[in-house]
């Protein structure tokens, strides 16, 4: 009988297991009226919130599981008053930098998949009061947050896997920003008005018609190229230039979209490493679509020609989905 018991509570715990591996930093060096003590505190309900829960009906295995981390820097929020300004409790506003990564199939290594900075952030946290998420209400701007980029974690990684097999994440995402007030919705990282690289709009991508190209080569890139890398490296690279190429059809029909501005921060090391190894017409095709996709940076593509014909880099850690 204790080993049947024992066996059922192994069960549920690898069952409530979360989906992603989440790392949390909270940098806390702005703040200077606040007791530091609270944001210990934070940081450990951020993990638990994010670490805590099952995000979809997949089970994952421990070697399964996504990597992502959280860097979070916070300041105080103040207002001004007649007398000069005035801190507002339990009100924090910052930046917040998100990376995920996913494992390359038979490489032992892993592939950056989403690098996203969100510098609207603001939200109330009052020490000791626990961060829920609803699914059938909203509960507070904090978990709301948190809920939603579990979601574009969860969504691009598994649109890596199998064609738009991300859609139902990307939904619930939806869902969280559904369920904001319509004072929130219209306010800060979640507005649909004025700067186009938000919550908003970095759905908004990809959701749009207009941007399948972009998550079909996201299958195309990971599935098709980098995990095929090992099996025959010349077309896994030819499958990873036909990504590009819809990166770069994306990027025409949508210019500057937050989605495609994810893509390149996170994988512009990546792919000068990878076209190191190839011909010199890859290489020159590569330089030219990525320059136009990724204009700020496109010196640095200039380092493909300077790469020889050896094997394709690809740093990381070991493990598979």
């Amino acid at each position: 009988m204790r080993l049947i018991i024992l066996l059922l509570f192994t069960s549920c715990l690898l069952t409530a297991q979360s989906e992603i591996n989440w790392t949390v930093n909270l940098n806390t060096q702005q703040i200077t009226q606040t007791d530091k003590r609270v944001f210990e505190t934070l940081e450990k309900d951020l993990v638990n919130f994010l670490n805590g829960r099952t995000w979809t009906d997949d089970r994952f295995t421990e070697d399964e599981r996504i990597d992502a981390t959280l860097f979070l820097t916070l300041a105080e929020v103040t207002r001004e008053t007649g007398g000069g300004e005035e801190l507002i409790p339990n009100r924090y506003s910052g930046t917040l930098a998100i990376q995920s990564a996913r494992p390359i199939y038979g490489i032992g290594e892993v592939t950056p998949v989403l690098n996203y900075q969100d510098k609207r952030l603001e939200f109330n946290y009052e020490q000791f009061e626990a961060i829920q998420l609803s699914e059938q209400s909203f509960t507070s701007e904090l978990a709301s947050i948190l809920g939603f980029y579990a979601y574009l974690v969860l969504g691009m990684d598994y649109d890596t896997f199998s064609p738009l097999g991300g859609q139902p994440y990307f939904e619930e995402a939806q869902q969280i920003y559904n369920r904001l007030p319509n004072g929130l919705a219209n306010s800060g990282g979640w507005t649909a008005a004025g700067k186009a690289n938000n919550r908003y709009f970095l759905l908004e991508n990809l959701l749009s018609p207009r941007m399948i190209p972009m998550r079909r080569a996201a299958y195309t890139y990971h599935r098709l190229g980098l995990d095929q890398m090992l099996v025959d490296p010349a077309a896994a690279r030819a499958n990873i230039t036909l990504a590009i190429e819809d990166v770069q059809s994306a990027n025409q029909t949508y210019p500057n979209s937050a989605l495609v501005q994810s893509f390149v921060d996170a994988k512009r090391e990546e792919i000068i490493a990878i076209y190191q190894g190839a011909t010199g017409p890859e290489k020159n095709a590569v330089i030219q679509m990525m320059s136009r996709i990724d204009p700020s940076k496109a010196g640095a593509y200039r380092a493909i020609s300077a790469g020889g014909g050896g094997r394709t880099a690809i740093r990381g850690q070991a493990g598979k989905r």
